[in-house]
């Protein structure tokens, strides 16, 4: 959500004077949510979901999204939510249909698995490029309704490098699945495709990225992505670095517990060495990814935001990884301690942080450049299809 809750008009080059450069003028944005609010919504969400053996949860994720997009404010006006719940709910079971069939061809044998799962890769850009245009063709700001200005077409030649590698991973692993027991199987095709997916992930990022800011428009304006992927790989690089500590400290105490144990003479020790090595791990594993995830998140978000623009008016964000690993650490401590309860303020709190990060900088006086848009309704409401089976995909 918060990747497009900064989304902002602009006007065209024409609608400014022609002098000198006008001084960007600050918007920041803010959030008026509380977690007092979020807490009642969230309440009985959870238990019609569960009343209702999850049906309820695509109402649910409309009354979510409607509640935080509201809160969504530039220049004191909000953002709005249209999705259609019926929609979004004919969209999931088509999902659970198909992860369902995937299942349970790889049940049946390891070659109906791997058709199943090139399936699954070739259908992933329609997917994606359907998901974007129900995000925006369902959010409004002032009225008027953004838009995603692509096709299906498009969208797997922006994914056609990803779902080669894709197909190759899967066969590979597939290989080692046929492997007859008592017969060593060689892992080298499937190091090798796994290899090549990461070193090609960041690469493939920052296509996603210039894919789904390059095309996403408000009105007759386009928004625009200047990619770099050597700064993709940057943001990977560093996250990776961060990383390597954590996976040694999680093999010395893994490694000492496990020692330990084995140096006793009751059997049972090691058994009982499970609860601590279990222990260890999850702090290991959490503590990392706050720190690594943090710096990963914030990194990603400077990059994406300032790279992004539309006409006139660019994106900034003072966002920080000490102050995201902050917010999430405390709030992470928080749910824990209540048992999940405390999630409601949490999630208001990270999306508040996130969000009052963001500033637009428009290069012309906001009544001008929402005049400007507003002239566009009529073509733009046109533009806003919605997808046809309502499968929103997290992004």
């Amino acid at each position: 959500m918060t990747e497009f809750a900064a989304s902002m008009p602009a006007a065209p080059a024409d609608a400014f004077p022609t002098g000198s450069a006008p001084r960007p003028q600050p918007l920041p944005i803010r959030f008026t949510g509380s977690g007092g609010e979020y807490f009642r919504i969230w309440i009985v969400n959870l238990l019609l979901t569960l009343v209702t053996l999850g049906v309820w949860s695509a109402w649910a994720k409309v009354r979510k999204t409607r509640y935080f997009w509201s809160n969504t404010q530039v220049a004191g006006a909000a953002f709005q939510y249209h999705g259609n719940p019926g929609a979004i709910l004919r969209g999931r079971l088509l999902a659970g249909a198909v992860f369902l069939a995937y299942s349970v061809a790889g049940r049946i044998s390891v070659a109906a698995g791997l058709v199943a799962g090139v399936v699954l890769v070739l259908l992933g850009p329609w997917l994606f490029h359907a998901s974007m245009r129900f995000k925006l063709a369902n959010t409004s700001w002032r009225g008027l309704r953004f838009g995603f200005d692509s096709t299906a077409g498009r969208a797997y030649a922006v994914f056609a490098p990803g779902m080669v590698l894709g197909v190759l991973f899967i066969g590979a692993l597939a290989t080692i699945q046929r492997i007859a027991p008592g017969e060593q199987a060689n892992p080298l095709p499937f190091v090798v495709a796994e290899f090549a997916l990461f070193a090609f992930w960041p690469w493939l990022h920052a296509r996603l990225k210039a894919y789904q800011h390059g095309r996403a428009q408000y009105g007759n304006l386009a928004f625009e992505f200047e990619p770099s992927t050597r700064a993709f790989y940057g943001v990977y690089g560093k996250a990776f670095l961060f990383t390597l500590p954590f996976l040694l400290l999680l093999g010395i105490v893994i490694g000492g517990i496990g020692l330990a144990a084995r140096g006793g003479n009751d059997p049972g020790t090691m058994t009982r060495a499970l609860v601590p090595i279990m222990v260890a791990t999850y702090a290991v594993l959490g503590l990392s990814y706050a720190v690594v995830g943090a710096i990963f998140t914030a990194r990603l978000q400077r990059l994406v935001w300032t790279r992004t623009h539309a006409g006139p008016v660019r994106f900034a964000t003072s966002i920080t990884a000490r102050g995201l690993m902050r917010v999430w650490i405390v709030n992470g401590v928080l749910t824990l301690l209540t048992l999940g309860v405390y999630w409601p303020w949490a999630a208001v709190a990270i999306a508040r942080y996130r969000l009052e990060c963001m500033t637009l900088e428009a290069g012309a006086p906001l009544e001008t450049i929402a005049a400007g848009r507003l002239a566009t309704e009529g073509s733009a409401t046109g533009e806003g299809a919605v997808d046809l089976f309502g499968w929103d995909i997290g992004l």
